[in-house]
């Protein structure tokens, strides 16, 4: 059972279009984390506290900084390890500078995919949050929809890059087409290659799940049924393909935050699949998102592991290490050390796992180079292995 990954070369454009300067008076990147640590000492909430602050820095200072930053910050707030949101944000911002330059501004993205590429939703999220195309826009459009997350001259995403950059095409199509979910998906058909697909899909419904900005919530208003946590399997239901039905129950995982604490929530949430395939592929989901919720306290991660059910057990301990990854390359030692920490029967897999995804994560890059060179010896010809 090989779990799909749920799911960019830095690329400089002209300075009149995204590439944003340091002001003059600009404060170095560890001295404004300090400061907004501070201000975000004192509120309940620090995520909110820095997904609002830290944006405040652009135009001011260069995105590259900002993410700078956010980097300076997750080491000084250990406990702040989940970007993605904030990434969102900067992807926006950025974005709303040249809106016609949307898939310039892709690239942009951080080379080590900090924050889980969050910046890509965001650049295409913000891109079309506010409008609606119709059917003669939409046909002129298809073209730049289709090589959006293309490899192209000036930047070569990883595997993990597509994918997180498909899954944000299917939160546009949304927009675009008035959350007609039908019409989205038909749009993930028509611009996707079969392997994107399915991360295409679940950005479509993972965007009725979870709203972040005014736009997103007046868009779910529009909606002529609204799945709540007690309706969402009826909800999911009328979608009569199996791969539609099963995207839709595991992106409702919004409404089942707290239920996926635990083992036997999790068990729960991915009970009544349509089938074998979107039982595996709803694990996988889980797990992967119960390994971000606990990025801060990899101890609080392998504790839930040990009360997944065992059949799922070797599959959570890869996905939380996979959540360390992703959401930050440069430390790959940090998701080695929580493969180490697993219970002696899961180690071995574990780091097996983290050695055939280095490909999907890294592609053929030093970056990968400098992980595989910390796998353990037995394993490391795996990992250097191309693809």
């Amino acid at each position: 059972m090989k779990p799909v990954l749920t799911v960019s070369a830095f690329f400089v454009i002209s300075a009149c279009a995204f590439a944003l300067v340091f002001s003059a008076g600009a404060r170095s990147a560890h001295s404004e984390a300090q400061r907004i640590v501070k201000i975000c000492s004192g509120e309940l909430g620090h995520a909110e506290c820095y997904e609002r602050e830290i944006p405040r820095l652009l135009p001011s200072h260069s995105l590259e900084s900002a993410f700078e930053v956010v980097r300076q910050v997750r080491a000084i707030d250990p406990a702040y390890q989940f970007c993605h949101v904030l990434a969102h944000k900067l992807g926006e911002r950025i974005v709303a500078e040249d809106p016609e330059r949307w898939v310039d501004a892709i690239p942009l993205n951080p080379a080590d995919g900090l924050c889980s590429n969050g910046f890509i939703h965001g650049v295409l999220g913000g891109r079309f949050r506010a409008e609606v195309l119709d059917s003669v826009t939409l046909q002129k459009l298809i073209p730049d929809f289709t090589r959006a997350c293309a490899p192209r001259e000036g930047w070569n995403p990883t595997d993990l890059d597509t994918a997180i950059c498909s899954h944000g095409m299917g939160h546009l199509y949304m927009f675009i087409s008035d959350a007609d979910i039908p019409s989205s998906l038909s749009l993930c058909e028509n611009t996707m290659p079969e392997a994107l697909k399915r991360v295409c899909r679940e950005g479509v419904y993972m965007q009725i799940y979870q709203p972040l900005e005014p736009d997103d919530f007046l868009l779910i208003e529009r909606m002529p049924v609204k799945p709540t946590k007690e309706t969402v399997r009826s909800f999911c239901a009328r979608y009569q393909k199996d791969e539609y039905e099963g995207a839709c129950l595991r992106e409702s995982w919004p409404f089942f935050r707290e239920e996926l604490k635990t083992g036997e929530g999790i068990a729960q949430f991915c009970s009544g699949q349509p089938n074998s395939q979107e039982e595996i592929a709803c694990y996988e989901a889980a797990l992967t998102l119960s390994g971000r919720f606990t990025l801060g306290d990899s101890s609080q991660a392998l504790s839930l592991c040990g009360e997944v059910r065992e059949p799922w057990r070797p599959m959570c301990y890869a996905s939380g290490a996979r959540a360390i990854l992703e959401e930050d390359r440069v430390d790959g030692s940090k998701a080695i050390t929580f493969c180490m920490n697993a219970p002696a029967l899961h180690q071995v897999e574990c780091l097996t796992s983290l050695a055939d995804t280095a490909n999907f994560i890294f592609g053929d890059t030093s970056e990968k180079e400098r992980f595989c060179a910390q796998i353990p010896r037995e394993l490391r010809m795996r990992c250097e292995a191309r693809p």
